[in-house]
């Protein structure tokens, strides 16, 4: 019996919400005579609708989501005036460090009609690509891969760029350990100019020390690229293995430190030059080496950025040749797992970055730093240490002021330290073939941008540091042994 009365109640609860979807199902006379989307190029995109009811229509909602975020959605109200027939838009802005999103972005939307007699009705879901449209956009594309590309005689360096981040993708699904289904766009600009319109907004000292040639968006699954520099094959391959990582890392791509994320984009880099190791060496002999469990981003000055990829670089590389690229694949797994990096790398390499830090710098031939409780016990010591000292110094100061024997001279005696994010000190094993005045020069890296709004813009431009006169020399320099 109490059989009977589950399949009864069972019954009658199937039956409650079959009547309920057909309530909430019921469209009417709703009727959709036509949608769109219209790209409003910097400012984001412009969605349509005409619709007409028999009666009055007070009510439409426009959904969208990024194509690649399946389940991931939001809406927008309509603005239109109420009526039997209506025409209405919605704009879904750009620009902003949170609502940005690149050209090349795919977009699935669909409208729901609400009248004033209940009725509902859900358009079936369209695709979009957000395009510049400045430019009229041709495609060479591959697979997965597509290239969107503007002018004459122009196809041949979009097949270049396709050809790079073809052989990005062979050379890192294995380090990877990923098979991917989803498409990925690469926008490809002729000239800087024109590219630094669709870039998302950098502060002004950011823009005035870094030039990004190329850009990667992971949630987008969007590449932005100046296609016309010299080093468009190794930005590309860089930049593009930049969006494979974050979707190795899957929903930890937020756990994924910059040293990390760089070195395995300098791994996939097809076109990479030496430039990173002279910074490398650089950064050894000025003792400007950070520890790994300090670069979960990249910071500092222009030239502690180009020494950070060059460690991070050299990082990654250590691993693969050490431990194989299973294991690296191995991490990923690890980390979507445990969203922890240390936790990761311990379980996959029996290291944490500590660990990790002082395997490498002793592979490499440089003294090890001291334990992060080590480090920092040491940097609480200095504080206080400059806290005393400060305290001292003021009370000097008063007992001559009291003293009548102060003769205007307030300069007191110690300097305040603040103590920030740990450097190398240790003394470096320097090669003899170091130029110790050679600084670092731009070996076109990233500027990983933040991911804001989950894009992050990873991110993730090319720098190059014209920003100061020995840059300038140094980029020089860079560039003409690539030429000759």
């Amino acid at each position: 019996m109490r059989y009977l009365t589950l399949i009864f109640a069972i019954g009658l609860l199937a039956v409650a919400l079959i009547s309920g979807s057909s309530a909430l199902a019921d469209e009417g006379g709703i009727e959709v005579v036509a949608t769109g989307a219209e790209s409003q190029f910097p400012d984001g995109v412009k969605f349509t609708i005409t619709a007409s009811s028999p009666e009055e229509i007070d009510e439409i909602r426009v959904f969208f989501r990024k194509a690649n975020n399946s389940g991931v959605s939001a809406y927008r109200t309509v603005e239109f005036e109420p009526g039997n027939l209506v025409v209405g838009e919605s704009i879904l802005a750009s620009g902003g460090s949170a609502g940005y999103f690149p050209p090349g972005t795919r977009i699935q939307f669909s409208f729901e009609i609400r009248d004033k007699a209940g009725a509902v009705l859900r358009t079936a879901e369209e695709d979009y690509v957000y395009d510049d449209h400045r430019f009229d956009w041709l495609t060479v594309n591959s697979d997965l891969i597509t290239v969107y590309y503007y002018g004459e005689y122009v196809e041949e360096r979009a097949k270049t760029v396709l050809k790079a981040a073809e052989k990005a993708m062979e050379r890192m699904v294995p380090v990877l350990g990923i098979a991917p289904t989803e498409p990925l766009q690469i926008v490809a600009y002729n000239n800087y100019r024109h590219m630094a319109a669709a870039l998302p907004f950098r502060s002004q000292a950011v823009s005035e020390q870094l030039q990004t040639q190329g850009m990667a968006f992971s949630d987008e699954r969007v590449l932005l690229v100046h296609a016309f520099d010299a080093t468009v094959q190794g930005t590309t391959s860089h930049e593009f293995t930049h969006l494979l990582v974050s979707e190795a890392a899957g929903s930890a791509s937020g756990q994924v430190p910059a040293w990390l994320s760089e070195g395995l984009a300098e791994f996939g880099n097809i076109d990479p030059t030496d430039s990173y190791d002279s910074a490398l060496r650089y950064g050894i002999y000025t003792r400007r080496l950070r520890p790994l469990w300090y670069q979960d981003s990249f910071g500092g000055t222009p030239d502690d950025i180009i020494i950070a990829y060059g460690q991070g670089r050299s990082v990654v590389n250590y691993m693969i040749s050490t431990y194989g690229i299973d294991k690296m694949s191995e991490l990923f797994r690890s980390l979507r797992r445990t969203l922890d990096i240390d936790l990761a790398l311990q379980e996959v390499y029996d290291l944490d970055q500590s660990g990790l830090d002082t395997a490498w710098r002793l592979f490499i031939g440089i003294e090890p730093l001291p334990s992060p409780e080590e480090l920092e016990k040491k940097q609480i010591e200095a504080q206080q240490s400059a806290d005393q000292e400060d305290e001292s110094a003021n009370d000097s100061t008063a007992e001559s002021e009291a003293a009548g024997e102060s003769d205007g001279d307030t300069g007191t005696g110690a300097e305040s330290a603040s103590v920030s994010t740990p450097t190398d000190t240790t003394e470096a094993t320097r090669s003899a073939s170091l130029d110790e005045n050679a600084k670092p020069s731009s070996p076109g890296g990233c500027s990983s941008p933040l991911h804001d709004s989950g894009a992050v813009p990873t991110g993730v431009g090319s720098l190059l540091l014209l920003a100061t006169p020995l840059a300038l020399l140094s980029f020089g320099a860079w560039r003409r042994r690539r030429e000759t």
